[in-house]
């Protein structure tokens, strides 16, 4: 292409070149252009004049000359070696400082040890090793589906540290607390212990709306299933939850939960709550101030909601023998049964219907393992046939309401696990499942004004919460406050 326009313009020049001598012989061929000027050297100006005017133009009309080929320019081929410098030092410097991978996995159901290490990106068989020999890291074959795993590796997959939640939300005197396997590798190689973490206590508000039940419910509004039944629970003795619900019925809920680090442990009791049913609202609000009386739950203008005594000392169950004349299984003979038989597997937990004292634990001929409790004026309950009585019960220890005081067994005269109940006033045994149970204490005047004094604040709250009802709050819970 250079070539090409450096031809075009060479032509170009020639041709002005022969333009230019044609002019000039014409200017000195005839003597008029001559007489212009009458001396030589104006003469001579012109001509020159003249002639660098043609020159000027040829310049414009002449094209610039372009750079040369590069591929026609010679090169040059220089080969020098240079010293680098040692860097064995800097890469040992920058693997030492190199992040950790940090990866966290919850248990799924099937997990294994293996697999679950697989997925956190693990791979490192000395730890595997570790984990199957030492006393101290046992905890960590006891896996339980959606417990948390966290692990620290370098870029091969060799653990820094591993850590795993095995008691999220373990009660430790009047703490809330999670228990933690960590599994450091130092220079003297692996070692475990078992670390406690304090959890924060936050308050939350939930809205549900009742579509089809109270558990679906609280699921659409993430509600935890421990607080669904502590609903229901202190809601009982107003409304039953299997039968009277309708869709449309709504509540708003407050709420104790426990974190770490931002990361939800577990719930705790519910603080308030108002739950409309059929257009009628029911409420209540958790009060435990005042001084020698245990806590519970109140309506928002001080009135006790709770039973003296509960109907029943098991929260799922099923009657398998009444408060009546029967057909003895064993004996073979017509005898009153005084009290009723709840039929249930051994193990399950057994509750104290009412705040008392143990008057007797032990075994009592054809009752088995029994613990009679006494309660406040003329009542008494007994529970009879249990495999075994809760840790540290013993004659004379205070018990509270729903408090777990033995297992369901089959211990004495019986024929298969049930636990047989006996409800006594002044030591007579009558039908719990008719009698007209005592009311709890109501709080005197002192408890009262110091009930309005704690709970006011909660009540407004409760109250606003109401009326965002009819600007259709969505339903979902939402953080509070931490406490």
């Amino acid at each position: 292409m250079n070539r090409k326009f450096s031809g075009i313009a060479g032509a170009m020049l020639k041709r002005i070149a022969a333009a230019v001598q044609q002019t000039l012989s014409r200017i000195t061929s005839h003597p008029a252009t001559l007489t212009i000027t009458s001396s030589p050297q104006k003469r001579r100006i012109v001509i020159g004049t003249g002639a660098a005017g043609l020159f000027v133009t040829a310049a414009a009309i002449g094209v610039a000359p372009l750079a040369p080929d590069a591929s026609m320019l010679p090169t040059t081929r220089i080969v020098e070696s240079l010293a680098l410098p040692d860097l064995s030092g800097q890469v040992a410097e920058q693997e030492a400082k190199a992040p950790d991978f940090i990866r966290e996995e919850r248990v799924q159901r099937g997990d294994s040890v293996a697999t679950l290490l697989n997925r956190l990106g693990v791979d490192d068989p000395e730890l595997e090793r570790f984990i199957r020999t030492s006393p101290d890291a046992r905890s960590f074959y006891q896996l339980y589906p959606g417990r948390v795993v966290q692990a620290s590796t370098d870029a091969l997959g060799e653990v820094r540290w591993l850590r795993y939640i095995h008691t999220p939300g373990a009660e430790s005197g009047d703490k809330v607390v999670s228990r933690m396997l960590q599994i450091e590798r130092s220079a003297q190689g692996l070692s475990a212990r078992d670390v406690q973490l304090d959890t924060e206590r936050e308050t939350r508000i939930a809205h549900g709306e009742i579509y089809s039940s109270l558990f679906g419910a609280t699921d659409a509004a993430n509600i935890p299933d421990s607080v669904a039944t502590q609903i229901a629970e202190i809601l009982s003795g107003d409304i039953d939850f299997h039968r009277d619900l309708r869709r449309g019925d709504h509540f708003n809920v407050v709420y104790e939960t426990y974190t770490h680090q931002g990361n939800y442990v577990r719930a705790g009791k519910v603080i308030a709550l108002e739950f409309v049913n059929k257009g009628t609202p029911y409420q209540a609000i958790w009060f435990d101030q005042q001084s020698g009386v245990s806590g519970g739950y109140y309506t928002f203008d001080g009135k006790s909601l709770r039973k003296a005594f509960l109907r029943a000392p098991m929260e799922f169950t099923r009657v398998t023998s009444g408060f009546s004349r029967r057909f003895h299984p064993i004996l073979k003979t017509w005898r009153e049964h005084k009290g009723v038989d709840y039929g249930a597997p051994t193990g399950t937990p057994i509750r104290s219907t009412a705040d008392g004292t143990i008057d007797f634990i032990g075994k009592q001929n054809g009752y088995g393992n029994v613990v009679v409790v006494r309660h406040h004026g003329q009542y008494s309950t007994l529970y009879a046939h249990m495999s075994a009585f809760a840790p540290g019960l013993s004659k004379g220890a205070s018990i509270s309401q729903g408090q777990f005081i033995g297992r369901v067994g089959s211990t004495g005269w019986a024929t298969g696990p049930h636990l047989h109940y006996e409800f006594r006033i002044a030591g007579k045994p009558v039908d719990p499942l008719t009698v007209a149970l005592p009311q709890a204490p109501e709080l005197n005047a002192r408890g009262l004004a110091l009930f309005k004094q704690q709970t006011d604040p909660l009540r407004h709250q409760m109250s606003l919460l109401a009326q965002l009802k009819d600007y259709s709050m969505p339903a979902g819970d939402t953080s509070l406050a931490s406490q």
